[in-house]
C-alpha cells in the first residue's frame, strides 16, 4: 500500500509534466506547419515536429494508464469494493 501511495503523487506529477510537454509539442507542430505554408521551412521540419508530438502523446497516454492502474491498486489495497455477499453471489451467477 505504501508503494501505491508513493506512486500516486509521483504519477500525478508525471502526468502533469507530460501534459505540459504535449501542449508545447502541439504548439511546435502548429508553428512548423505555419512556417512551411509560408515558405520559410522545409516539410522535414513539419514531419519532425509531428513525430515529436505523437511520441509525446503516446508517452502521456502511457503515463495516464499507469496512473489509473495505480488508482486501482490503491483502491484494492484499501479494501474498496469487496463484500462477502458479492463474492458468494458471483459463483452462483456463473453456474446458470
Amino acid at each position: 500500500m505504501a508503494d501505491a501511495l508513493a506512486g500516486r503523487a509521483t504519477l500525478g506529477e508525471q502526468v502533469l509534466a507530460q501534459q505540459a510537454q504535449a501542449t508545447a509539442e502541439a504548439d511546435r507542430f502548429r508553428l512548423a506547419d505555419l512556417r512551411y505554408r509560408n515558405g520559410v521551412a522545409s516539410y522535414l521540419d513539419v514531419l519532425d515536429a509531428q513525430r515529436a508530438l505523437f511520441a509525446t502523446q503516446q508517452a502521456l497516454a502511457q503515463s495516464q494508464l499507469a496512473q489509473r492502474q495505480n488508482q486501482v491498486v490503491l483502491y484494492k489495497a484499501l479494501g474498496g469494493g469487496w463484500s462477502d455477499a458479492a463474492a458468494s453471489a458471483a459463483p452462483a451467477a456463473t453456474q446458470n
